[in-house]
């Protein structure tokens, strides 16, 4: 019997497990199928980068459309009355927006200072997450592995997630008390199922003759399961990783609103509550960006770690 190597065949493809030859790269192959030689043209990565150039500008245009009006056009007075909607003292402006955000993180407003608020937000969502990927990545793998336990198990677990998570947040609050670890909870309870499913079905495109193959060759179940298996309910899973970091920021907020534990949630129930526009928005952006700054990192960390996903 030969040893077990937890290698896999490099002329198995990644993606579908199919087998595949060497490949040479287009530039280098004639019509006739004979290999040449010469440098790939550099037009590509000119013209991407031209387009990108492009697609910036064509953005922060509209980004500056946006705010033009949101600034002046409310200030026209048959304009001003006709609609609360675009009422300053509804929507403020983003003038009063900005001065609003900055004296919240320089603490020149003596009414409140965001660090806080974001502090509690920002780790709950990351911890939450964190736990989420890791619980739902597991079991993905190990009900993908054994076909006994997922027929017993998915159901429940499919029908704990068609329930409505915003009301299962008071439940978890009894259950766990309204403060930051409520916050936790929910945030793994919504990103575990995110990362299950993916990991879940990732489990399950592996190749069947991959798996006989490396019976073959001696594998045990065990080293099936985390030397093949393993690799293809990572790459699912983290796929799935940008999504739930930003599930994890929303939810958190979520619980915060409805438990009213300092974070930026009750920040946002305090503004409504004293009909601050201005602090309302300012919020609002702050989320943005913490989330977009989550979601950056999250998908570079995908990258980093599946930059052997799909080379074969």
């Amino acid at each position: 019997m030969r040893k077990w190597s937890a290698r896999v065949p490099s002329s198995v493809g990644p993606e579908d497990g199919t087998e595949r030859s060497a490949r040479v790269p287009s530039s280098a192959r004639a019509e006739d199928g004979t290999i040449t030689s010469g440098p790939a043209p550099s037009t590509d990565s000119s013209s991407r980068s031209s387009r990108r150039v492009r697609l910036l500008g064509v953005q922060i245009a509209l980004v500056a459309a946006f705010l033009l009006g949101w600034q002046f056009v409310p200030q026209i007075g048959l304009i001003k009355g006709s609609t609360h909607l675009l009422d300053p003292a509804f929507i403020s402006s983003p003038s009063q927006v900005f001065v609003r955000t900055v004296n919240a993180f320089t603490g020149h407003d003596a009414s409140y200072v965001i660090w806080p608020y974001l502090e509690h937000t920002v780790t709950a969502s990351l911890v939450g997450m964190m736990i989420g990927m890791i619980l739902g990545s597991f079991v993905g793998l190990v009900l993908s592995t054994s076909r006994t336990i997922s027929d017993v198990v998915q159901p429940f677990l499919v029908a704990v997630n068609a329930a409505p998570r915003i009301a299962l947040i008071p439940v978890i609050v009894l259950l766990v008390g309204p403060g930051w670890g409520a916050s936790v909870v929910s945030v793994i309870m919504v990103v575990f199922f995110v990362a299950f499913f993916n990991a879940f079905e990732g489990g399950r495109t592996v190749a069947p003759h991959l798996l006989d193959n490396s019976s073959i060759l001696g594998a045990s179940r065990w080293q099936l399961m985390w030397h093949v298996r393993m690799r293809y309910v990572l790459a699912w899973a983290l796929a799935a990783l940008p999504l739930g970091a930003t599930f994890a920021i929303t939810t958190a907020v979520t619980a915060e609103i409805l438990t009213g534990y300092a974070g930026m949630g009750a920040l946002i129930t305090e503004a409504s509550s004293a009909a601050d526009a201005s602090l309302t928005f300012s919020v609002v952006v702050v989320l943005s960006v913490v989330g977009l700054g989550v979601y950056g990192a999250s998908e570079l960390l995908k990258r980093r770690v599946l930059y052997w996903w799909g080379k074969g």
